[in-house]
């Protein structure tokens, strides 16, 4: 059951992130984004810290990628 904070129009977040094939970082940026307005401020630094750790990963698979 998804709860109310999360209502994205009969969507469940859960199964967006899995039909975008979306990891942990992106899956939960959509998560917080989705939920519903009250916590707006924590709810974005969320998102910013996920977004922040998204952008370290790929950096860093980019750098292993060019050294293959």
């Amino acid at each position: 059951m998804t709860p109310k904070r999360y209502d994205t129009g009969g969507l469940d977040v859960i199964d967006i992130c899995k039909l975008y094939d979306l990891n942990f970082n992106m899956g939960n940026i959509v998560k917080y984004a989705c939920r519903k307005k009250g916590q707006d401020i924590r709810d974005l630094a969320k998102i910013i810290d996920y977004a922040q750790r998204e952008l370290k990963y790929l950096k860093e698979w980019e750098q292993v990628d060019e050294n293959l």
